[in-house]
């Protein structure tokens, strides 16, 4: 597998490279991947294997979080306020902090909570649908993909001002570029100097919205972060909501538009799965699940090894990168049956399109219903969306997000389609 570079951007532009992953996970599971620095024998083991992901991601003692979520190492802990908010947030904290911060905003992202939320959802969802129909031919991701997610994450859960939406949907999608790219990569230098501005705008906007909502509490996720208080009875801090904001709004978005794009892909792919799926509104649950699997909207994780270790007999040293792949997980012939094949009826489907353990999405319950309700909106009016046109991925080995897709509406799907 030596010609397999991990940091080849241009191979993740033409979709994640699930052949060589599945080359990886029968030759060699755990495998070495060298790093382009300055630093001797700098690199990652690129973990394929279903089991043994779950494995490192159940045992946070010994395969920590806060040297870092990605391929970047976390900020030094001496790092400004704006740096701070990404080392505090959720991917970089280790229990019993993590366990903490989890602990008291789970509340907002129960199945009751969650549950309340899903005839505002309908709504948006009719309202984006009502807009595309009326265009006809159109762009599916700006105007579905992209457009509900923000509507229900940036409006509904946390109360940004619609005039608000955009910019933060553009944080979003830049921060989720720029955790992996490499520093040889000819994007690097323009990227991270566009996400430092952001960073800092962001976290300015972060600390007005905490005050503003302390004095005006509104039924939204942030005025419950604003007004939370501590096991000890005071509000949190600056530091603590910041670390919040930033794990809410950079995590909610991307993800949800990419498993939407991709899994209406699938379907044009699939067009016995499509009709099957028009003729059997009862799969809309499962579809999903398959939507997730086969999509995976973020391609791995990152761990460090806290001591010595082994997995699967390869020594792993202390410090050194242990990178989830959760993709490659996803398409285990030791878990799925017929990996590569798309079909909305598999059960039981154990995918980790939002990881495992302790870390499990927490917006997980929200992702799902926003999939599943735009699903049943389209099989309501009896809709398809035939792709027409080039699909365009994201550039990234993080983020698995298709940013651009052409489509038709077609009547509802039949054997002429």
């Amino acid at each position: 597998m030596s010609d397999f570079n991990f940091f080849d951007l241009d191979v993740f532009a033409h979709g994640t490279p699930y052949e060589a992953l599945a080359r990886l996970r029968r030759e060699n599971p755990i495998s070495w991947h060298a790093m382009s620095t300055p630093k001797r024998d700098d690199g990652f083991w690129l973990v394929t294997k279903h089991r043994d992901i779950c494995q490192i991601s159940e045992d946070t003692t010994l395969f920590y979080s806060h040297g870092g979520s990605v391929l970047a190492d976390a900020p030094p802990r001496t790092a400004p306020p704006a740096l701070m908010m990404v080392r505090n947030g959720f991917a970089h904290l280790d229990p019993p902090k993590h366990t903490m911060y989890r602990r008291l905003i789970t509340p907002s992202f129960a199945p009751r909570a969650i549950a309340a939320l899903e005839q505002r959802i309908r709504t948006h969802a009719v309202q984006v649908l009502d807009r595309a129909s009326a265009l006809g031919n159109f762009e599916f991701v700006r105007e579905i993909a992209v457009a509900l997610p923000i509507a229900v994450v940036f409006g509904e859960m946390l109360g940004f001002d619609p005039s608000d939406f955009e910019r933060a949907a553009y944080w979003a999608s830049l921060f989720n570029r720029v955790h992996a790219i490499p520093p040889t990569d000819y994007e690097f230098g323009r990227i991270h100097e566009a996400a430092a501005t952001a960073l800092n705008e962001m976290h300015v906007y972060a600390l007005k919205a905490m005050y503003w909502r302390r004095e005006n509490p509104a039924a939204d996720i942030l005025s419950v972060l604003a007004n939370m208080k501590t096991p000890d009875g005071q509000l949190i801090s600056e530091e603590m909501f910041t670390s919040y904001f930033w794990s809410l709004a950079t995590a909610a978005f991307d993800t949800t538009a990419g498993t939407i794009a991709g899994g209406v892909l699938a379907l044009n792919d699939f067009p016995a799965q499509c009709a099957k799926l028009c003729a059997n509104h009862s799969l809309v649950s499962t579809a999903v699940e398959e939507m997730l699997r086969w999509e995976t909207p973020v391609i791995y994780f990152r761990r460090t090894a806290s001591e010595d270790t082994e997995i699967r007999g390869q020594k792993i040293r202390r410090g050194q990168r242990v990178v989830m792949c959760y993709a490659a997980a996803n398409r285990d012939d030791d878990v799925f049956q017929d990996p590569n094949v798309f079909d909305i009826t598999r059960e039981p489907n154990e995918h980790l399109a939002f990881g495992h353990g302790p870390h499990f999405c927490l917006g997980a319950r929200v992702a799902r219903l926003e999939i599943r309700v735009l699903l049943e909106e389209m099989l309501r009016r009896r809709i398809h969306f035939k792709v027409c046109g080039g699909v365009t991925r994201e550039r990234s080995n993080f983020i698995n997000r298709i940013v651009r897709m052409p489509v038709a509406i077609s009547p509802f799907y039949n054997s002429e389609h």
